[in-house]
């Protein structure tokens, strides 16, 4: 898709990709303070959005971004770069949106100033069939985000990292503190140590959207629970999956070049796939009239 008829967003206010600027005096550009969600749209639809704004807003108070725009008016800024961009045939049936809160223009170059919000609209290629079919590899790394359960533009660690992932054909860090698991650069982490029910860490990390509906979407059928995963049993573990917006459910059959479990995605791992696939769909179909755009007249 070409990004040149585009739409983006820039303190409610939808514009033409090339008309979207933000100065360099930016908080965000200068020091990389600032709040950052990400959204899967699919046919006009922002998957879970309440979620992700209400977690947008938390992630603000946290970071102390202030003053910020009212909720129901970023909802509605969000619906109209969607209803823009699918108007203008300028993305596919699924694509993303990146949206920020940044620290604004300091007097000082470094004290938050009041926050712009930015929605920018990205491509959401599907992840190779191969990667659900036979799993993907994690490389363990010791590192705990600054203030975990923000969502945040910091990502250094993570871009840093990106090129030894490539050439160890990993597709992720998983992050840990020397004794517990924690998650990875941009999924929560399922692990079942036992074959029977499966854990989700609930302390330093980041709260995520789609691992709340995983859970959801398992209830009543997979036991699943949040819980401490500690480092050293994962050597030992039955299973271990990814949950993020992005990637779904993603099963994890390789940590550090050692196999989890038989090697290949396990019998839970494919439950949750499938659950939270269905989820989903249901999902999207509920809050379609909710969220395309309205007639008009």
């Amino acid at each position: 898709m070409t990004h040149a008829h585009r739409t983006y967003g820039v303190d409610l206010r939808a514009l033409p990709a090339a008309d979207a600027h933000v100065p360099l005096t930016d908080l965000t550009l200068r020091r990389g303070f600032g709040a950052f969600d990400f959204l899967r749209v699919e046919r006009g639809v922002p998957t879970f959005a309440d979620d992700h704004l209400a977690r947008l807003e938390r992630s603000a108070d946290l970071l102390g971004l202030t003053p910020r725009p009212d909720p129901d008016a970023v909802r509605a800024h969000v619906r109209d770069v969607i209803d823009a961009n699918v108007a203008a045939g300028a993305v596919d049936d699924v694509f993303g949106l990146q949206l920020y809160l940044t620290g604004g223009d300091p007097d000082d170059g470094f004290t938050p100033a009041t926050p712009r919000l930015l929605v920018l609209v990205v491509d959401l290629p599907p992840a190779p069939a191969a990667a659900y079919d036979e799993g993907v590899a994690l490389l363990t790394h010791r590192f705990e985000r600054d203030l975990p359960e923000a969502k945040t533009t910091n990502y250094f660690t993570a871009v840093r990292h990106a090129r030894t992932l490539r050439e160890r054909g990993a597709a992720d860090l998983l992050y840990h503190d020397g004794t517990r698991v924690l998650e990875a650069t941009r999924c929560n982490v399922f692990v079942s140590l036992d074959g029977e029910r499966l854990l989700t860490p609930g302390e330093g990390v980041l709260p995520g959207v789609t691992r709340t509906h995983v859970l959801a979407a398992l209830d009543g059928d997979v036991p699943a629970a949040h819980g401490e995963v500690p480092l050293a049993a994962l050597d030992g573990a039955h299973e271990v999956f990814l949950a993020s917006t992005t990637k779904g459910v993603m099963p994890v059959t390789r940590i550090d070049d050692r196999p989890v479990g038989d090697g290949t995605p396990g019998p839970l791992t494919r439950r949750a796939m499938a659950r939270f696939d269905a989820h989903r769909a249901a999902w999207v179909a509920a809050h379609a009239d909710a969220w395309r755009a309205a007639p008009t007249s």
